[in-house]
């Protein structure tokens, strides 16, 4: 083995290749081949605690990616801050004799980091206190949210290096962070940087993990105004749906508005038939409640295609209103329609915008650019934490 960093990320990760559940697998699959690659690192493990049914295994992705797939801790996760999983986490740390590790958010991933390592590295990913908050208001969603919290607040006051991916989630956690923040947006995989063909203007995508926070409600609406004008407008909507009660409350909104010839649910999809609706559809909507920075939208810009977005979190820094795409006001759903309309309307106008998204997203997001930096913070090391004066 060369001479180098061995670095542990701990994360999710897809559990079959090409299946990717939510933005954190999507940037550690596209970002861990990338980091393993640079002259710096010995090797990557990826550490994936994993609540399904698939046993514990590793796998050889490469000379200096292996992935460690182990069924994780599923009772009493943050009351025992992970206790088991911390405890198999520091029996491999000491085997691979880790240099940096490296906790992709700020939840129990986070927390299992900085229990492993007093040198951890932590990605911010999104802000988990306010989406615990938008998941509802149930005494145990509201225990819950104080967890999530008070998991939050431990994670960024113990790790050394705190990873912010937008200037919103930097304001957002301002005076939290005691140990060095560095800035470095999420990378986006190689497959998703092609030339998109001449496609079909009423078609608009949504991708996601279907959850309350994305508003996918205000979306169908915002299609059912949108189809007064243009009566060819679809919506195809991708992702898994783990709240089956919003599932259902989704569907019957979608035979209220008398959309059913019209929005099609093709569930949870792989990275290639991602990539194949990316290419086909004219533009990519999201209308969510809160957001860091989406990933999303960063793989519709790389595919170059336009953007409608409401003006929540970071997406204003991501989407260049008027030039990559439209932002409108959250939860104004005329608005939303109104930009919808306007771009299957015109094709002249979809094809600049997604041109200057492509161009954006090639100078932001290049998965080797987003591995360099990482790579870079590792080697830099962690300056000691900044106490507060007493």
């Amino acid at each position: 083995m060369a001479s180098g960093l061995q670095v542990m990320m701990v994360s999710p990760y897809p559990l079959e290749a090409g299946k990717v559940v939510g933005g954190i697998e999507a940037v550690v699959s596209a970002l861990a081949p990338e980091l393993a690659a640079q002259d710096q690192i010995a090797r990557v493990t990826v550490l994936c605690f994993h609540q399904g049914e698939a046993p514990s295994r590793t796998e050889r992705v490469s000379e200096k990616l292996q992935i460690c797939y182990v069924r994780g801790q599923r009772r009493l996760r943050l009351l025992t801050r992970s206790f088991l999983d911390v405890l198999y986490a520091r029996r491999l740390a000491r085997q691979i004799g880790v240099d940096v590790v490296h906790g992709h958010g700020l939840g129990r991933r986070g927390d299992v980091a900085i229990q492993i390592s007093p040198a951890s590295v932590i990605t911010v990913h999104g802000l988990v206190h306010r989406e615990a908050e938008l998941a509802g208001a149930s005494l145990k969603s509201r225990v819950r949210s104080r967890l999530v919290a008070a998991t939050m607040r431990r994670v960024l006051r113990e790790a050394r290096v705190v990873i912010s991916i937008s200037d919103y989630d930097a304001r957002s956690l301002e005076g939290l962070v005691r140990g060095r923040r560095v800035s470095i947006p999420n990378p986006i995989a190689r497959e998703f940087f092609a030339e998109a063909p001449a496609t079909n203007g009423a078609h608009i995508l949504f991708a996601g993990v279907l959850t309350r926070r994305k508003n996918v409600e205000g979306l169908l609406s915002a299609l059912a105004l949108a189809r007064a004008r243009v009566p060819g407008a679809r919506l195809l909507i991708l992702g898994p749906a783990p709240d089956p009660e919003y599932a259902r409350e989704i569907r019957a909104l979608v035979g209220r508005l008398r959309l059913e010839d019209v929005v099609e649910f093709a569930g949870h999809v792989e990275n290639e038939r991602l990539v194949r609706e990316l290419r086909a559809c004219g533009a990519v909507a999201l209308f969510s409640h809160e957001e860091t920075s989406p990933t999303i939208l960063a793989q519709a810009m790389a595919v170059g295609k336009p953007v409608v977005a409401s003006r929540v979190g970071g997406i204003p820094e991501m989407v260049a209103d008027g030039e990559s795409g439209f932002l409108v006001e959250p939860g104004d759903t005329y608005g939303l329609a109104e930009r919808l309309v306007e771009l299957i309307e015109s094709p002249e106008l979809r094809l600049r915008m997604g041109a200057y998204a492509q161009a954006i997203a090639r100078q932001r997001d290049e998965p080797a650019a987003g591995a360099r930096a990482p790579a870079e913070a590792y080697r830099r090391g962690p300056a000691p934490p900044t106490r507060p004066a007493i």
